[in-house]
């Protein structure tokens, strides 16, 4: 496994592992050098910490010692310097880029009569040895000439004085894939599909965000008349289409942060370190979708689609009458935000079954459930006809709700479901218009966790805002005569400002506007609309701004970041509106900050407010549980800027402890005020404690 970015500062010595796998797993450590001797820590990146005490092969050395406290914090305070400039990686130029070297990882090894089997095993048999290669990409001037070396399940890639690990490297018939990591900031990884026939290969990689290469390769020593040969013997195809299915992470390539600047103090990076850092070290084996478990009671008959001809009439639009206004009692559930994913967005209304159990399955594959994403909400699409009885029943795509719930619940999950307060949805489906109770007894029967309760359609029927809060209410109490716990989302547009009202209806959360599209600027309006809105917000009953769009394509990882930022600064729900089956490893990372998710779930459930605006930049703070406060940065303009808060404006006094939340690591003390350089649509995340 191979070792990078390793440095020697005085005695101080720091160095990256990268452990190949289903995620790549990164272990950073720091520690001293003393004589022969190393002695080292991991820093705690969600998988524990790890120590590492080495000696120099050959070299006599006494005993070691018990590890010596870290380094980094035995410096006094006055001695640390001050945080220093690590501005994003897309303001440094081209120049700057190309001057950085690339540290050289050790090649990777070669059998020898004392090699280890498992290095002996040809995992690619055709593959193995040495072969010439022509790399070229869509913005390339011309071929860059590389080397190629397999051995076993790996391999190097060698171009000019640059050498790189293989890894993955696969072979099944005529197909190839392998996987170049290029060390950096963050790493890259550039995955390989193609083809071989004889002694030649033709491959494409996928293209994740820095464009499409093409590499032809020959055998080390074949001609190219032969390669030719055996490249025609390709018919020229182009490599393999790669399923949405098994695509790998997209990491964009960015260059490799420039040396400190030290004459602006207090300025601290919008860039986090390499975003592996916040993934599990292990994931569970995968579970069949298909494979539902026994229900725990025998489903009811409602939880099965209806027989044909056995349908009620569609329910009447007349007007039914509603209850007074009255404030509902609390239900106590929601303490902190809800955390899960949704079908509506990547679904729409043709999901079925198996997709639900699918994306199930994906949040605990991917390590999302262990991070807090537990509630897998089934939207609009589910239902299908009452009976003769007026019992709701789902139609022919989910053939038994309560054995999906039990299914959910067997992953240690919680199952959430939509209905409609019209007669018939948006969407044309049926709607708990007039049968609220019924409904809700039935949910509670099929073992729902979580009900959303859209209004789309009744706005024709109750026009005002007394009577959408009324059926709201009704339905709040339908909700707390079901007989189970049930987590109520009021779901209006933000209709009638939603959030003055909607905890007396018993709701513990609701939107405050539409459904976000996947574009920088809607997310902006969603997110950044909420200032005003805090008093509304507490343990229990929350603002909901939208689904994160984190995993989907309309925005840059710089943007997707600041969407959660600034949700976790709004204590907002983090409920996904990707596609869980198909998320990449970059945006698992991105999902699973423990740092950012410990700000969204804080038990004092205090949303925060802007404290500082000066044209498109803005702060935010929010106070937390531990007396700390949370401070966000943000730039959404087009240009660079600084951005700047006073302790006066964070209602702060004396030193403060400031650490960075994507970097998870402390970068200095500052008092009276902080300022930080952003690029366009970027943010930052810190943390200030008390010394």
């Amino acid at each position: 496994m191979p070792l990078f970015d390793v440095t020697l500062e005085g005695r101080n010595v720091s160095f990256t592992l990268v452990v190949p796998g289903t995620p790549y797993i990164t272990v950073h450590y720091k520690g001293t050098l003393d004589g022969n001797r190393l002695q080292l820590t991991s820093l705690d990146e969600g998988r524990g910490v790890f120590k590492l005490d080495a000696a120099r092969v050959g070299a006599s050395a006494p005993p070691l010692a018990p590890p010596a406290p870290s380094p980094f914090a035995a410096v006094p305070a006055a001695e640390k310097p001050a945080p220093v400039v690590r501005p994003p990686a897309s303001t440094q130029p081209q120049q700057a880029q190309q001057q950085q070297a690339v540290p050289e990882p050790p090649p990777a090894p070669r059998p020898t009569a004392e090699t280890p089997s498992i290095l002996r095993t040809e995992y690619a048999p055709a593959l193995q040895g040495n072969w010439t290669a022509q790399q070229t990409g869509t913005s390339s001037a011309a071929a860059i000439e590389a080397a190629l070396v397999f051995v076993g399940d790996k391999g190097t890639m060698r171009v000019g004085a640059d050498e790189w690990p293989l890894f993955d490297v696969r072979q099944a018939g005529a197909d190839v894939t392998f996987t170049l990591v290029i060390p950096g900031t963050p790493y890259v990884t550039i995955h390989y599909f193609g083809t071989l026939a004889d002694d030649a290969m033709q491959l494409a990689s996928l293209d994740e965000g820095q464009g499409a290469f093409m590499l032809n390769a020959r055998r080390a020593g074949t001609t190219a008349q032969a390669a030719a040969r055996a490249r025609a013997a390709l018919a020229l195809a182009p490599p393999p289409q790669v399923t949405q299915e098994i695509a790998p992470p997209q990491v964009a390539l960015a260059p490799k942060p420039p040396l400190p600047v030290q004459q602006m103090p207090q300025i601290a990076s919008s860039v986090p370190p390499s975003p592996p850092a916040s993934l599990p070290v292990s994931l569970p084996p995968p579970t069949a979708a298909s494979a539902a478990p026994a229900p725990e009671a025998p489903s009811p008959p409602s939880a099965r689609p209806a027989p044909p001809l056995a349908s009620a009439p569609a329910t009447s639009a007349e007007k039914l009458p509603l209850p007074q206004l009255r404030d509902l009692p609390p239900n106590n559930l929601a303490k902190t935000p809800l955390m899960g994913w949704a079908s509506r967005q990547k679904l729409g209304t043709r999901m079925t079954d198996k997709d639900i159990r699918g994306a199930a399955d994906a949040l605990v594959e991917s390590g999302l459930r262990a991070a807090g994403y537990v509630y897998v909400e089934v939207d609009d699409g589910w239902q299908g006809v009452r009976d003769g009885d007026g019992a709701l029943h789902p139609n022919e795509r989910f053939p038994d709700m309560k054995a999906l719930a039990d299914y959910i619940h067997s992953k240690g999950l919680k199952f959430g479901l939509s209905t409609s307060a019209a007669p018939k949805s948006c969407d044309g489906f049926e709607g708990s218009y007039g049968h609220e109770t019924e409904d809700m007894r039935a949910f509670a029967e099929w073992g729902v966790d979580f009900v959303v309760y859209h209004w789309c359609g009744a706005e024709t029927i109750y026009p005002t805002q007394v009577e959408m809060q009324a059926a709201y209410q009704k339905m709040g109490a339908a909700l707390l005569s079901s007989g189970r716990d049930i987590v109520y989302g009021i779901s209006a547009a933000g209709a009638f400002d939603v959030a003055q009202w909607g905890a007396k209806t018993g709701a513990n959360l609701w939107r405050t506007g539409r459904d976000i599209d996947e574009n920088w600027r809607s997310v902006g309006e969603a997110g950044f609309g909420q200032n005003g809105k805090e008093g509304a917000a507490g343990p229990g009953r929350w603002n909901d701004p939208g689904l994160l769009q984190i995993g989907n394509v309309g925005m840059s990882a710089d943007e997707y970041r600041t969407q959660l930022n600034l949700w976790a600064m709004l204590a907002a729900p983090l409920i996904l509106g990707n596609d869980v089956r198909t998320m990449t490893r970059d945006t698992v990372a991105l999902l699973t900050n423990r740092d950012l998710i410990a700000v969204d779930q804080d038990a004092l459930g205090r949303q925060g407010k802007r404290v500082a605006q000066a044209g498109d930049t803005e702060v935010w703070a929010r106070p937390l549980a531990d007396g700390s406060v949370a401070v966000a940065f943000f730039n959404k303009g087009s240009q660079s800027a600084a951005v700047a808060v006073s302790w006066e404006q964070l209602g702060l006094e004396g030193v403060r402890q400031v650490r960075d939340l994507w970097w998870h690591e402390n970068v200095g003390k500052a008092n009276n005020k902080y300022v930080v350089f952003l690029t366009p649509h970027t943010s930052l995340l810190l943390k200030m404690n008390r010394p």
